[in-house]
């Protein structure tokens, strides 16, 4: 538990005042002030709620890589603009609960950068983490099946096969 002593002062007045009558013996008293009170517990609480990276570095790497690749994936590798890749790169970011703030951040201030190596021709994710420092120079890049290069959930395919027939004539 915190504890807080605080000396409050009193106004000279006020003082010789409550002195005569032999309760406070000097200008100063020790209180518990309400108000200090609860600034501490204020601060206390803001302390414990300020988030800590639960993210390993390891981990930050790989959010990184997945953001980016899912982005590109989603565009077929054909970046149509600036403007439609950042909008991309905002939801995306948006679906990793963990890696939020930082990749929302580090996406709004890397743009340019992102969009010139998207539209270079030679888009590797991990050199992109790399300039940006989500990744060290001891990271591996992410393994190719880990990651769904469309973007997007599998299909089901909208074909009739010959099981799907369904015989609806009484026999």
């Amino acid at each position: 538990m915190l504890t807080i002593t605080v000396t409050c002062r009193l106004r000279r007045q006020d003082s010789v005042h409550e002195s005569n009558r032999g309760i406070i013996p000097d200008d100063s008293i020790l209180c518990n002030c309400r108000m200090l009170w609860s600034l501490a517990g204020l601060i206390l609480l803001t302390l414990l709620a300020l988030p800590t990276s639960s993210l390993t570095p390891k981990e930050t790497c790989d959010l990184c890589q997945i953001a980016l690749r899912t982005v590109f994936g989603h565009f077929g590798g054909n970046i149509p603009s600036r403007r439609k890749l950042v909008h991309q790169l905002k939801h995306e970011c948006k679906r990793h609960f963990n890696y939020r703030r930082r990749c929302l951040l580090l996406m709004k201030v890397n743009s340019d950068l992102i969009f010139r190596e998207m539209t270079d021709g030679s888009f590797k994710p991990m050199e992109v983490c790399l300039i940006m420092r989500e990744c060290n120079p001891h990271d591996s890049p992410l393994e190719p099946e880990m990651i769904d290069k469309s973007g997007q959930p599998e299909a089901f395919a909208l074909v009739s096969s010959s099981d799907d027939n369904y015989d609806t004539s009484e026999e």
